[in-house]
C-alpha cells in the first residue's frame, strides 16, 4: 500500500504550519507497541478493548474473539489507538478478516513478538486498513503551552 503525502490536520484554530512527522514515525511506534485499543461500535455505543497484534508497514493484523469480532461483523469501521497520550497515533480504517494468505506471516510474527503458540487460524483474525491516520507528540509535562503539539500534528489519508 501506498503511503499518502502528509498533510496538517484541521484539529483546532492554532495548528502552525512547521513540522510534519514523517511515516517511519507512525510506523516505529505501531512497530513497537504491545498493546492496540481497538474502538468499534456497539449498541449504539463506542466499544474498546486492548489487543494483541502485528504491525505490517501500512496495516494492522490482530485477533479477538470477544465483542470486537462480533461489532465488526455488523459494521467494519474502528478506531486503533496506542496507549501513549504523548505520542500519539490514531488510525480509523475497516477491519476485514485476515487473507488466508498472510496467514503463514500472522502466525510466524505474532509468535515472535509475543513469544505465544498462535493457532494456524484466521478465524477472528482481523486486517486494519487505514482511511485516515493521525499523529502528533504532547510535552507530558504541559510546559510547552502546546507548542510541541501545534507542530507535530500530522494526518494521512489514504483515500
Amino acid at each position: 500500500m501506498d503511503i499518502p503525502k502528509a498533510s496538517r490536520p484541521s484539529l483546532s484554530g492554532y495548528i502552525n504550519e512547521t513540522m510534519l512527522l514523517p511515516w517511519p514515525w507512525v510506523s516505529t511506534r505501531m512497530e513497537q507497541a504491545r498493546n492496540y485499543w481497538i474502538s468499534t461500535q456497539s449498541r449504539g455505543f463506542p466499544s474498546s478493548r486492548p489487543v494483541w497484534g502485528i504491525w505490517d508497514q501500512s496495516r494492522l493484523l490482530f485477533s479477538s474473539g470477544s465483542q470486537i469480532a462480533r461489532n465488526i461483523s455488523r459494521d467494519s469501521k474502528v478506531q486503533v489507538n496506542l496507549e501513549s497520550g504523548d505520542e500519539l497515533v490514531i488510525i480509523e480504517g475497516t477491519a476485514h478478516p485476515l487473507n488466508e494468505r498472510d496467514l503463514e506471516f500472522w502466525v510466524r510474527e505474532y509468535n515472535l513478538k509475543y513469544s505465544w503458540d498462535m493457532p494456524h487460524s484466521t478465524i477472528d483474525v482481523y486486517e486494519v486498513r487505514p482511511v485516515r491516520v493521525l499523529a502528533w507528540i504532547c510535552d507530558s509535562s504541559g510546559q510547552d503551552g502546546g507548542a510541541l503539539f501545534t507542530n507535530s500534528a500530522t494526518e494521512w489519508n489514504f483515500e
